[in-house]
């Protein structure tokens, strides 16, 4: 064998000592510098990320980045201990590219990572035999099989389905990428859709046959640059069924598009869902429980999902609405109750966002354009919103987009609510008090807690004392309860744990509906009733009233079997009419 030259395991394939050199040191600086890539790109936002693939960013990448790191550091000297580190973490990496981002992004840091370690088992492999060869390889492989299973597994804890998928089929073919309604009463309907192809002008058609014979049309609405369209309807009789289908430049499909009923007047029962935390792009079963208990309404609570947009970035929040709403089973539920949406952090912002995120201009515009809401204040404004159903008033607050920082103030001095909503909210508690029989305040982040700086209540001890003592001062606990999301857990508590009032007059019952689709986890409490972390979990408020001197409420939390998990009842005096 000619000096400076050695066989290596590829049939005869030699590699000079200088080349050795130089791939060695290549190598070296080509792993620091895709680490490095990785984590400049990751903070820039130069990445193009599939819908929702911002919310695989978290501590994992990291971790695995680290490791990858110490997999160069070994190949310093030992090339296979540093390949058989680089196949572990680098596979991981891979794994979370793959699910994170578009595919020509994803192929070059597969590139990025994999070429490292190949150039450290090439080392190795010089002046090997055969068999030691083949036992370097099946290390390597192995490794990185276990990193990609260690890869998997995370995604699966931390964002995989948390029970079985939908079995809803595809929306019918009626020309609507999506369709959802809300903004409902007594007498109007707003029904949101973006359409497959371009239009011109559309009208929202209302029927109570399902064929959509002799409908009652909204007023024709121009389509929106981005196939978008918001339809508002009025002059609807209440507590009546309605089928609905929307007319493309004249013409009215056949397919009706939803069904929605609008709401009752009056002493009334009807049966609210609520829900809260569910995964990017989630097509979980739980969506099929819920419309097989056939609400009135859908109350989303918070979290519709985690995309974790960080920035004024209109186009993303699209993206996401887009990828949200064509999921079968979810799709096929907002196809049959409307909706009531406000949003948390993970919907709003990144995690534990408030006010000053960056995300805030965008998320507020593209709310407005993709959701069917109530009545909202400035485009600059919260998206506070209240509606009334029979003699309940749905109070809708927004904990997120006017909420001061939790750790930047005193005290004193920060606000979940921000100084606009919180006047609208109290003036409309004290209005309720005097035309509803009851309110039901929707609430996305937990109001039981420690006065600590975690990301709820607690850290606003404060505002939420001013609004104990509000509620306590205007006798208006009776008749009050809270449903929540946030936690990823179901949770009543039956006013035991809920007065923060300094006279001791505002106690209330709390529903927490959570997880649609996440892992459990549980947060502030006491409950009486106890606490269930967990997915595939929702809630329905079911309200009796037939008039009588008292209303009938049952709290209930279930999963995606219609397993009652807990149940509270309770009763609110009620004049008659």
């Amino acid at each position: 064998m000619a000096t400076g030259y050695q066989d290596n395991i590829l049939g005869g394939f030699s590699i000079s000592d200088r080349a050795t050199q130089v791939l060695h040191w290549a190598s070296l600086v080509w792993a620091l510098a895709a680490i490095a890539g990785l984590v400049v790109c990751t903070e820039l936002g130069l990445l193009d990320y599939r819908p929702g693939g911002d919310a695989y960013e978290i501590i994992q990448q990291q971790v695995f980045g680290v490791i990858f790191a110490l997999a160069a550091i070994a190949a310093w000297r030992w090339q296979i201990v540093g390949g058989a580190i680089a196949g572990f973490a680098g596979a991981a990496l891979i794994f979370f590219a793959i699910r994170q981002l578009e595919p020509l992004y994803a192929l070059g840091v597969i590139v990025a990572f994999v070429v490292p370690g190949v150039c450290w088992v090439l080392i190795a492999l010089r002046s090997r035999s055969v068999l030691f060869g083949a036992g370097v390889l099946a290390l390597v492989a192995v490794a990185a099989v276990a990193g990609g299973f260690v890869a998997d597994r995370a995604y699966q804890d931390l964002f995989g389905a948390s029970h079985p998928t939908s079995i809803a089929g595809a929306p019918p073919d009626d020309g609507l990428e999506w369709v959802w309604s809300g903004g409902v009463t007594a007498s109007s309907a707003v029904v949101n859709a973006k359409l497959n192809d371009d239009a011109d002008r559309v009208r929202l058609a209302v029927s109570e046959s399902a064929d959509l014979r002799e409908p009652r049309f909204g007023p024709g609405v121009e389509v929106s640059f981005e196939r978008r369209a918001r339809l508002p309807v009025a002059g609807l009789k209440p507590d009546t069924d309605y089928y609905y289908g929307i007319e493309v430049d004249g013409e009215l499909s056949e397919a009706s598009s939803g069904t929605l009923r609008t709401f009752p007047r009056g002493p009334s029962s009807f049966t609210l869902a609520v829900g809260s935390c569910a995964r990017v792009g989630s097509n979980g079963a739980v969506f099929d429980a819920i419309r097989e208990a056939d609400p009135l309404a859908f109350l989303i609570a918070g979290d519709f999902h985690y995309a974790n947009i960080g920035d004024d970035d209109p186009g993303a929040f699209r993206e996401i609405y887009d990828h949200t709403l064509s999921r079968s089973g979810q799709a096929a539920l907002y196809r049959s109750a409307p909706v009531a949406y406000v949003w948390d952090d993970h919907d709003f912002g990144a995690n534990d966002a408030d006010g000053t995120s960056p995300s805030r201009p965008a998320a507020l515009s593209t709310y407005r354009e993709n959701v069917p809401h109530y009545g909202l204040a400035g485009p600059d404004a919260a998206i506070y919103q209240a509606f009334t159903v029979g003699r309940m008033r749905v109070i809708v607050t927004d904990a997120r987009s006017a909420r001061s920082p939790a750790t930047d103030l005193d005290d004193a001095n920060k606000t979940m609510l921000g100084a606009e909503q919180k006047a609208w909210f109290k003036q409309e508690l004290l209005e309720a008090g005097k035309t509803h029989e009851m309110v039901l305040w929707v609430n996305s982040v937990p109001w039981i807690s420690g006065a600590t700086t975690n990301d709820d209540w607690g850290a606003y001890a404060t505002e939420r004392r001013e609004l104990a003592d509000f509620i306590a001062a205007n006798d208006l606990a009776e008749g009050l309860v809270m449903a929540s999301g946030d936690a990823h857990m179901l949770a009543i508590d039956d006013g035991t744990n809920s007065d923060y009032s300094a006279a001791g007059d505002a106690a209330f019952p709390i529903l927490h509906a959570a997880a649609l689709d996440r892992s459990g986890s549980t947060k502030g409490g006491p409950y009486s009733e106890g606490a269930i972390p967990g997915g595939g979990q929702f809630g329905l408020i079911n309200v009796e009233d037939d008039g009588g001197e008292r209303i009938d409420v049952t709290l209930t939390g279930l999963n995606w079997e219609g397993e009652e998990l807990l149940s509270h009842r309770f009763s609110v005096p009620a004049p008659a009419p």
